[in-house]
């Protein structure tokens, strides 16, 4: 099933699944950013849907389709009791969604088809029309989310502009700042079988100090594939280091991460986790206050 021939509901339903498989594995609750990450991790064509751009041709303003069917089917979901949501909070499974059986869903007769009458409903009061032109100035996320989405693509845009030296040493800094100690030798292998650093950590808790290689790959189109992955394991194993640090601004594919959990084991940091830690670490970026209404100010009571 190629995800980008599917119909505007196919769409929305072809996401129901992956979104109920993240919420249950993570017992239940995610952040609304948490879910669409995950649920792009666990399929490729999903991670592709995820990162198209397009432009409204009645405003000019750039958009991505997939906010707009991600948030359509949480609403299904919702509408089916599955799970619930307030103004501010994260994403929570119902009972009744924690527990359900996935493997016997169909999702077209049990939550796209009885979800109808309260789009019909919504569209008749005037409120959301679930058919609406994506291009409409729609909110879809909460002020905070927004402000970390922009940070999150003003970042990523930083970073794919990056010389592919420029990187190494950008993601050099950022493992330093997570206790890794780079050494010479990292410096003397950067070129060879794919390592672009070696270094040392050390577990302040238990004594501990192990052996750390990275891999940084500035990919602006193409995932991190699998044969990378085992290419990196070979260098690994020839360098005898305890374990790896692979780190794109893209994404991987599904099986680039089964093969990272096979063997020896490898860390895998994608774009998103990059700017997770870079905010983390504020590696060479200048926090900002601002603040979000509570919950109260949005009560008419």
């Amino acid at each position: 099933m190629n995800l980008m021939e599917l119909s505007s509901d196919g769409k929305v339903a072809y996401l129901i699944k992956p979104i109920l498989k993240v919420l249950q594995e993570a017992g239940g609750q995610l952040e609304r950013s948490e879910i669409k990450e995950r649920i792009a991790d666990l399929d490729d064509q999903i991670a592709e849907f995820s990162e198209i751009v397009k432009k409204s041709k009645k405003t000019g303003n750039t958009y991505k389709e997939f906010n707009f069917k991600f948030n359509f089917a949480i609403k299904d979901l919702l509408f089916n009791n599955l799970l619930t949501y307030t103004h501010s909070s994260p994403i929570t499974l119902t009972e009744k969604g924690l527990y359900l059986e996935l493997d016997t869903l169909d999702v077209q007769k049990d939550i796209i088809e009885t979800s109808k009458k309260h789009w019909d409903e919504l569209s008749n009061n005037n409120k959301k029309n679930k058919i609406a032109d994506v291009s409409d100035n729609e909110e879809e996320t909460q002020a905070e989310e927004k402000i970390k989405d922009d940070f999150k693509e003003t970042l990523l845009a930083s970073i794919a502009r990056m010389s592919p030296k420029k990187f190494e040493a950008f993601s050099r800094a950022l493992l330093n700042r997570m206790g890794v100690e780079f050494t010479e030798k990292g410096v003397q292998i950067s070129n060879d079988g794919g390592i672009d650093g070696y270094g040392y950590h050390i577990d302040a808790n238990d004594f501990r100090t192990t052996r750390v290689v990275i891999q940084c790959k500035r990919y602006n189109v193409a995932p991190v594939t699998e044969p990378e992955i085992n290419q990196f394991l070979g260098a690994m194993n020839k360098y005898q280091a305890d374990y790896g640090v692979f780190i794109t601004n893209g994404r991987f594919t599904n099986s680039a991460r089964v093969a990272a959990r096979e063997g020896s084991p490898i860390t895998l940091i994608d774009g998103n986790d990059l700017v997770k830690l870079v905010i983390k670490y504020e590696l060479y970026i200048t926090p900002v206050k601002t603040y979000v209404l509570d919950e109260f100010y949005y009560s008419e009571e």
